[in-house]
């Protein structure tokens, strides 16, 4: 009770004096971090094409590999669009052959002469005297409208063919054939002589002669031999007269055509592909468009390319139904030629054999049943445009001698961007041009310039100049992909690669292409696998160097808050490489603008190396630094210039060797105000 009695008096007491009480404050000093760098080997050399490598030791290559020239052979092997244009002209219609006959009984022809019935009855034996014109005047009905109406020929053959069926010989058979719209004669046939039971015929070419499809043919004349004997007489023996007009080749008709073809039309057609002897094609993608006028009705076309294939298949439009045109507008059809393999050695089993860059096509125009009378002539024909766009997937066959003139190349150089260096000499550079042959033909590369430069200094270095390289061919397993290719290796000496610091490198170059001539294997192109030429630099780090200068950027993070003052400023510098350096200390503003230098050429002693020059212990530095603005500082630049000592011995760099900046500034604050 006594205790919490003390409590409660206390508490009065400091709440009756609160009036007279200051706010307590404290006076606050602490060391604050502004910057961390590190600078070594992987973020000094920054290239996206620069590979650091190590031994076991940690011993440091720099390997640089770039693509230094742009090969594009898609032209090598082009196949520019090609057009295949032809007019099939109608030489002809097919028509079955007209043939229709009549019979003549001896029944009929006996009736005809007075008493001729009573004299001679059915079934009678008698004797057959000499009758003469017994036939005169006689006429034979040909209907013919079923195969045509008119038709004009350049070609045909009418035969008559008379089969005696009398039991007497018969003579003097004289038989017209005649148009019977205008009267017209045909042709006119005679028979001096058909003995009993034997067939008569003859034929007349029609060539030039306009037919109709009501035809009569005239008995002129017929003669009834006397019988040798006495002879059955039969009414139902008779004269049977065939006419037959056949092998018709039409200028004009009218007619009800049966399905037929017309023409057929066997081409190759030449690929210009230079001095390339191409035997096969493979087609990455690509089209063929037949294009079609026909004035025929009915009209159907078929275009087959025998030597394309897919999946063994070959290559046929199938039936293309072309209407009759009514103007000059073609009826296109397209077919899709992607994945087929185009054989260019020409038509199989050609005269004189094989060729190369051929196609060889076939076209074959028809016309179907019409069903009704239609009118064609010599004039109608199929006219058509066939046009060949392809890209190819790969070719086969002797690549031929060309000389590709290489566009020249340019590529940058990052690594060497944040170092400067008054003199630099490497012990040792290695330059390697590896040409990559993916193509079935031998290569020879001219290497007409390989340069580096420096564009902020003006310096330049010819590293190559001219060089040739012969590069074999690549060869194909088992006639088809995989390719085996080839590697060729062209060493440049580079030792003078590194000391102008280079950011560009330009080269030159020209491929000649089977620069042997032909030889007995075959060669390829697959578009896909061309020409790689990289360049390898390879260089370790055994160097000498005087004021090599290394540059490196980093942000400056201070405290957000206006009330401290900046008492001392630390710089703390742990030198891990076997050179001796120079510090600068340059502070910037937010728009990388110069403020100030914090630290101007500060000498900082080398590590500490053994007897093969080796870092066995890093050395430290610490500085304090008289300087307390840094208001508006947003970034520092740490130059760190060394020099190797003596000047004239290499140095070797390892992969731990790093320069450690660690600055940091003491400031106080009072809390509490």
């Amino acid at each position: 009770m006594k205790r919490l009695l003390s409590i409660l008096l206390v508490t009065l007491l400091l709440f009756a004096c609160k009036n007279e009480l200051e706010s307590p404050n404290w006076d606050v000093e602490m060391i604050i971090p502004l910057v961390h760098t590190k600078m070594n080997i992987d973020n000094i050399l920054s290239d996206t094409n620069l590979n650091i490598l190590e031994s076991n030791e940690g011993f440091i290559h720099l390997v640089y590999e770039e693509n230094i020239i742009d090969i594009n052979l898609d032209t090598l092997i082009k196949i520019d669009a090609i057009t295949d244009e032809q007019t099939h002209t109608l030489d002809s219609a097919s028509f079955a052959d007209v043939v229709i006959s009549d019979t003549a009984t001896i029944g009929e022809t006996i009736s005809e002469i007075p008493l001729g019935t009573l004299l001679f009855p059915d079934g009678s034996t008698n004797n057959i005297p000499a009758l003469f014109s017994v036939a005169s005047g006689d006429t034979i009905n040909i209907d013919a409208s079923e195969y045509f109406e008119t038709m004009n020929l350049y070609r045909g053959m009418l035969i008559v063919e008379i089969m005696n069926g009398y039991p007497t010989d018969i003579s003097n058979v004289s038989l017209t054939l005649i148009n019977a719209t205008n009267q017209s004669i045909i042709a006119t046939f005679s028979f001096p002589l058909i003995p009993s039971g034997n067939i008569a015929s003859d034929s007349v070419s029609i060539a030039g002669q306009t037919i109709d499809d009501n035809l009569f043919a005239i008995l002129n004349n017929m003669d009834i031999n006397a019988s040798n004997g006495p002879v059955l007489i039969d009414y139902s023996d008779a004269i049977i007269t065939t006419i037959n007009i056949s092998d018709l080749g039409i200028t004009e008709a009218t007619a009800i055509f049966p399905e037929q073809q017309l023409t057929e039309t066997l081409k190759e057609n030449n690929f210009d592909l230079g001095g390339a002897q191409i035997e096969e094609i493979g087609i990455k993608e690509g089209t063929v468009t037949v294009n079609v006028l026909s004035t025929l009705p009915n009209g159907k076309m078929v275009y087959n390319i025998p030597s394309l294939t897919k999946n063994g298949i070959p290559f046929t439009t199938g039936d293309m139904i072309i209407p009759e045109a009514t103007n000059t507008n073609l009826t296109s059809f397209s077919f899709n030629f992607e994945g087929y393999i185009l054989d260019l050695t020409g038509q199989e089993g050609r005269s004189g054999g094989d060729t190369i860059n051929t196609i060889y096509t076939e076209s074959y125009t028809f016309i179907d049943y019409t069903g009704t009378l239609e009118t064609i002539n010599y004039t109608d024909s199929f006219y058509s445009f066939v046009e060949f766009d392809l890209t190819t997937a790969y070719a086969k066959g002797y690549m031929g001698q060309d000389t590709i003139e290489i566009e020249p190349m340019e590529n940058n150089l990052n690594f060497f961007n944040n170092i400067s260096a008054n003199s630099l000499e490497l012990e040792e550079v290695d330059l390697k041009l590896n040409i990559d042959n993916y193509i079935g033909a031998d290569l020879q590369l001219n290497l007409l310039e390989l340069k580096v430069i420096n564009d902020r200094t003006n310096e330049e270095v010819n590293l190559a100049d001219n060089e040739i390289l012969d590069v074999n061919t690549a060869t194909l397993s088992n006639n088809n992909l995989p390719i085996n290719h080839t590697i060729n290796e062209l060493i440049i000496p580079a030792e003078d690669f590194v000391s102008i610091l280079p950011n560009k490198v330009i080269s030159t170059a020209s491929i000649y292409l089977n620069p042997n001539g032909q030889t007995s294997a075959q060669g390829f192109f697959y578009p896909e696998y061309p020409i790689q030429a990289n360049m390898s630099i390879d260089i370790p780090l055994s160097l000498f160097a005087e004021n090599l200068t290394f540059i490196d950027t980093a942000e400056v993070n201070l405290p957000n808050s206006d009330e401290y003052i900046i008492e001392k400023v630390y710089l703390k510098i742990e030198n891990g490489l076997p050179f001796e350096s120079n510090i600068k200390l340059i502070l910037l503003d937010e728009n990388n603008l110069i403020i100030d230098t914090l630290l101007n050429n500060a000498i900082i002693n080398a590590a500490q190396v053994d007897e093969n020059n080796m870092v066995v212990n890093s050395t430290n530095t610490n500085l304090e630094i008289e300087y307390n603005d840094f208001t508006s500082v947003k970034k520092m630049i740490s130059h760190s210039a060394f020099t190797t000592r003596p000047i004239n011995q290499f140095i070797d760099i390892y992969s731990h060797y790093e320069i450690d900046i660690n600055l940091s500034v003491k400031i106080s604050n009072t809390i509490g105000k």
